[in-house]
């Protein structure tokens, strides 16, 4: 059989392709021609990232407010699930108007109907896990109602459904994992109160957008290692160290899912930002502690 390689320079008879489907083609100098397309896809992918990203600012008395929060969180687990609804129903409903506020291309989300669902979602919360599905169904056929059926172009309704779902969800977990006790719900708002701290302190001036992450999540092992020597039961065996894991990993998640709820990220959302670490961790970190502490 002839041979029916092209040595390089030369051009390659009529009819011939490449010997392996879906082969490259080499770049000049012996590159990959796609290198530089995959190298600007990745650039975008970060510059995307980077541009959730919040760095704490120094305007405000942010330490002080922030104090004052962890105060009223514990004086409201003290007082019981009503206390707990009591805080956090507010807060969920003025988090998620703030955050759909926040947009100003058109159509955006409705606004009343992600804070009362946010808000809703908490206050069902206090009835158990299947009134929360229930108002869940709820805010679902009214936007359904409110754009399919009465035809309203002017409400974005994947956006509504995003806002409510997600802060109320967050601002619920709490509530509903108050059915295991008060403990884990006081070691998941320590988590997160520590965690927000931390990087405020460490973050404000920083030169690198992980510092105050980092600082945040070395106060979460801090605690994690009293909760394994203190708090015994419940927090039996591993199940400190796995939870404070997920506290680790989830908590500086919250801000970017806070970033990625707004529109204009230089908007002043003072509510959402409160609770913005909890929005990845509590729902989740409930969920494994419901499972792991009983």
């Amino acid at each position: 059989m002839a041979d029916r390689s092209v040595r390089l320079g030369e051009v390659a008879p009529a009819g011939d392709t490449p010997r392996r489907a879906g082969s490259r083609l080499a770049a000049p100098g012996g590159g990959d021609a796609t290198g530089p397309a995959t190298a600007a896809g990745r650039a975008g992918w970060l510059a995307r990232v980077r541009a959730l990203e919040e760095r704490p600012r120094v305007v405000g008395p942010h330490a002080r407010l922030g104090l004052v929060w962890f105060v009223l969180t514990m004086a409201a687990l003290a007082a019981g699930r009503p206390g707990l609804v009591v805080l956090l129903a507010p807060c969920a409903g003025l988090a998620a108007l703030q955050a759909v506020r926040s947009r100003r291309a058109h159509p955006r989300p409705s606004a009343p109907v992600a804070g009362a669902g946010a808000a809703l979602l908490v206050v069902g919360a206090a009835a158990g896990p299947l009134a929360v599905g229930v108002v869940a169904l709820a805010v679902v056929g009214t936007v359904v109602a409110g754009v399919v059926v009465g035809g309203n172009a002017k409400v974005e309704p994947v956006g509504t459904l995003v806002a409510a779902g997600v802060i109320g969800l967050a601002c619920a977990s709490p509530v509903l994992l108050l059915q295991s006790g008060i403990v884990p719900v006081f070691v998941l708002l320590t988590f997160a109160a520590v965690y927000d701290a931390s990087a405020y302190v460490v973050g404000t001036g920083a030169g690198s957008a992980w510092e105050g992450p980092a600082a945040g999540a070395a106060s979460i092992a801090a605690v994690t290692l009293g909760v394994a020597a203190v708090l015994v039961p419940p927090f039996r065996g591993a199940t400190p160290w796995i939870l404070g894991g997920i506290a680790i990993v989830l908590a500086p998640l919250g801000p970017y899912v806070a970033s990625a709820l707004m529109g204009d990220r230089r908007a002043n959302v003072p509510a959402l930002r409160r609770i913005d670490s909890l929005l990845v961790l509590a729902p989740v970190w409930c969920l494994v502690a419901a499972l792991v502490l009983e």
